[in-house]
């Protein structure tokens, strides 16, 4: 009994591939309607998120332009540049930041020997 159950199951399984393969290789024939579809709207979407970029970029180097510079200090004169320098200059660091509190002592190794086995 249990083997003609797995028979019916082996059967089964198989007739759903040969169907699963049918609608694979249908919609394999209908994929050439959909590329030009789907190719617009990709090349839709990377225009926009190319407006985007620009639109970014704009923005960066228009806030470049607008910040002064107060003294001239190493580094580059590109946007990024300028932008790092001056949020770096605002923040000014205390004289005594990272000063040490305390001495700390190291201990030394001293490893003991491992008592060696004897056959």
């Amino acid at each position: 009994m249990a083997q003609v159950m797995l028979e019916y199951f082996i059967a089964f399984a198989h007739l759903g591939t040969i169907l699963s393969l049918f609608m694979i290789i249908r919609g394999c024939y209908g994929i050439h309607a959909e590329l030009p579809v789907q190719g617009s709207e990709i090349s839709a979407r990377i225009d926009r998120t190319a407006d985007l970029l620009d639109e970014v970029t704009q923005i960066i180097s228009d806030f470049a332009d607008s910040v002064p510079a107060s003294s001239p200090q190493a580094g580059s004169d590109s946007p990024f540049g300028l932008i790092l320098n001056s949020l770096l200059n605002r923040t000014p660091m205390d004289e005594n930041y990272g000063s040490p509190k305390s001495e700390w002592t190291v201990q030394e190794n001293n490893p003991s020997p491992l008592p060696q086995e004897t056959d």
